[in-house]
């Protein structure tokens, strides 16, 4: 099945989460429908492991911050830049005897507001500002807890998602003779270059967490 994310999700967001690497978004056995209505992704293609998960929210692509000879191909010999860019890769003939079409670094970011002492709350608006406006600074929002910053600062986690997987290293995410076009429905990375290898594949997840 495919990973579907919720309506409240951007364009930007992605489902192709490797199941050990999925964040909890439901209780066990929530519907589908809820989860979706949660604005999260769902996946029950694999049996025991988390299937509604929170999507990465990505935030920009990165084409330029790569060794050129570390590329990782994402298209046949001879493709044009405009077929290249349809597949969501980069494309960059500046640099010969290596990959002008190649797999982008994603940046996703999450603010998180979470905390298991709301006492350690660092105040980030001013007394009565409404949520909306809190949030608006890109800052938190929590009126459950009486006697504490209700506006306050969280947490910032950074995760570099990166497709450059050797076949060795790449962890199934469809079945065998998946389309270019329902691998990249699903969140997940697609080469097909080398044969006898995985084709659709989940990106490598590098977590950075930051204060």
């Amino acid at each position: 099945m495919e990973a579907v994310v919720g309506r409240s999700g951007t364009g930007s967001d992605r489902c192709g989460t490797e199941p050990k690497s999925r964040d909890n978004c439901g209780y066990p056995g929530i519907p589908k429908e809820k989860c979706i209505e949660k604005g999260c992704c769902y996946d029950d293609s694999n049996p025991g492991t988390i299937w509604c998960f929170k999507p990465l929210h990505v935030k920009e692509f990165q084409c330029k911050a790569q060794n050129p000879k570390a590329r990782f191909n994402c298209g046949n010999p001879g493709i044009t830049p405009t077929d290249c860019k349809n597949k969501g890769c980069c494309f960059d003939s500046t640099v010969p005897n290596v990959s002008w079409c190649f797999q982008p670094t994603l940046e996703s970011v999450e603010l998180i507001c979470s905390s298991e002492n709301p006492k350690e709350r660092v105040n980030c608006g001013r007394p009565g500002v409404s949520a909306s406006q809190c949030k608006a600074n890109g800052c938190c929002f929590d009126s459950s807890v009486a006697g504490v910053s209700w506006c306050f600062r969280g947490r910032v986690k950074r995760e570099i998602v990166q497709c450059g997987l050797q076949p060795q290293a790449r962890t199934n995410c469809g079945p065998p003779g998946i389309s270019h076009a329902q691998c990249s429905q699903k969140g997940c990375c697609f080469d097909s270059s080398k044969p006898e290898t995985i084709w659709c594949f989940y990106p490598h997840i590098e977590k950075v967490i930051s204060i």
